[in-house]
């Protein structure tokens, strides 16, 4: 989600930037409104679009709601005085869904002044349009096909050809769609003060296009709109006569457009291009973990390592011979802490209730995560030659949010058996092996959230794998087996 604010604000502030050096100034209003429509629209969907891979598909990666219900009702049960407390993220998502109310209610607040206002006012035909004769003291102003004035006799037979000429024109033009797009947008990023920078530019554009409708000459029309100015403005979700700055009003009335002008239109191409390019998201935005010793960085966060761990034994059965065979081996360095709280490990989570009644539970299976890894990878796997593969993915930290923050990928191997049963790794094409890790990185990165891990009744940063995936076999450039 933060990517997608960064980008949508730079796409939207890149074009706000192009519009005020090269086309505020310039009267060919229909472009002017396409271009600002254009980078509205293109800030709030270029961000969404994902290119140079398919469609991620969500397998079962994600833990059951249902599942996520029980485990939080058993810790509570468990511990009636453990103390939920809510995360940064948590606190966020409620500042944003309150601003976003907020803001719903006040495009609801001046809907519904428009509609009192055409329920108690005196209406009248001139046309396929409605006038409202409201008797407040405000502006002209029109919302679908009807035009809202404060009475007809507040104005001269051509003063009140102007208006309406003005505020119709705004009606052919559909400039009130325009507005319900940049109010909508306003309720979603409300937080964002680009879009009202560019929403005061797209509204004063349709005055311009509006303003070019009335034949009076510029002075007498001008000294109009200044009379005009000194009523209440009108509802924001509708187009008042006076809301945008009447000095420049003025001067675009006698504005001549110009073939270096006009030149200059071919602009929109090159930055929807750029847009595309820098801020979608594609494949070669992979990011890999960084770091060497004991300190990883990824996206911000620090991993710590432990020190290399003690001798350790285990048995193997020898594939040929039967023969049980003890192998001496050392726990290499994990993750243990990430951003200096604790990490839980498989062992410390796979146990049953503690004495007291609290509830320990790992998170994701690594079997759903191989799945979901494999599934979204059909094409780089289409280009393995057939045989058996495996994906060293390992050291998958989960937080206690349930995403996926943290791994380590050393690359896809093909697994060779040898004569005496045993099987030995053999590195694929380096340039593979490079679109496998970028894959990966990507999917990992944008994870569909899942159950966290639980410990001592509260949610934990948790290792869900750390030793590897299991392998698969390929045939005819198609997974067969997970």
């Amino acid at each position: 989600m933060l990517q997608y604010i960064i980008n949508s604000t730079a796409i939207w502030l890149t074009g706000f930037i192009v519009y005020d050096l090269f086309f505020r100034r310039e009267p060919y209003h229909s472009y002017n409104r396409f271009y600002l429509l254009c980078i509205i629209l293109s800030g709030a969907i270029l961000p969404l679009w994902q290119w140079d891979y398919d469609s991620v598909i969500y397998t079962e990666f994600s833990q059951p709601i249902i599942e996520q219900t029980v485990i939080v009702r058993e810790s509570i049960v468990s511990n009636a005085t453990t103390n939920l407390t809510l995360s940064w993220r948590e606190w966020l998502q409620i500042i944003y869904i309150a601003g976003l109310a907020i803001s719903a209610l006040i495009l609801f607040k001046d809907l519904f002044a428009i509609l009192k206002l055409y329920h108690k006012g005196d209406k009248s035909k001139d046309g396929t349009w409605t006038i409202v004769e409201t008797g407040a003291n405000m502006s002209p102003f029109s919302a679908f096909r009807v035009v809202f004035i404060s009475a007809k006799e507040d104005y001269t037979k051509e003063e009140l050809a102007m208006v309406l000429a003005h505020e119709e024109q705004h009606g052919h033009l559909l400039h009130f769609m325009d507005v319900l797009i940049i109010r909508l947008f306003q309720i979603l990023f409300w937080f964002n003060p680009m879009i009202y920078l560019l929403e005061k530019r797209l509204l004063l554009v349709h005055e311009y296009q509006a303003d070019k409708a009335v034949e009076n000459n510029p002075s007498e029309y001008g000294r109009f709109l200044v009379e005009q100015s000194v009523l209440n403005a009108a509802p924001v979700l509708a187009h008042s006569f006076i809301r945008s700055p009447l000095k420049k009003r003025i001067l675009m009335l006698t504005k001549k457009t110009t073939t270096l002008a006009r030149g200059k239109q071919i602009l929109i191409a090159p930055f929807l291009v750029l847009a595309f390019l820098l801020f979608t998201q594609h494949v070669i935005s992979g990011e890999l973990p960084d770091g060497t010793g004991d300190k990883y960085s990824y996206k911000g966060n620090i991993i710590t390592y432990s020190q290399e761990g003690a001798t350790d034994t285990f048995e193997v059965v020898d594939p040929v011979s039967g023969e049980h065979k003890i192998i001496l081996t050392k726990r290499g360095p994990y993750p243990i802490l990430f951003n200096n709280e604790k990490i839980y490990d498989i062992e410390e989570l796979n146990k049953p209730k503690s004495p007291s009644g609290y509830t320990f539970k790992a998170a994701t299976n690594p079997a759903l995560l191989q799945e979901y890894l494999l599934t979204n990878l059909d094409r780089e796997i289409s280009k393995l030659k057939d045989g058996e593969y495996v994906l060293n993915i390992y050291h998958v930290i989960v937080d206690k949010e349930g995403r996926i923050v943290f791994f380590r990928f050393r690359g896809v191997e093909e697994m060779i058996t040898q004569r005496d049963g045993f099987k030995a790794v053999n590195p694929i094409d380096e340039n593979l092996n490079e679109r496998f890790a970028k894959k990966v990185a990507m999917l990992l990165s944008n994870a569909p959230a899942h159950r966290p891990a639980w410990y001592n009744g509260k949610p934990a940063n948790s290792l869900v794998e750390s030793g590897g995936l299991a392998p698969f076999i390929v045939k005819d450039g198609k997974l067969i087996s997970l």
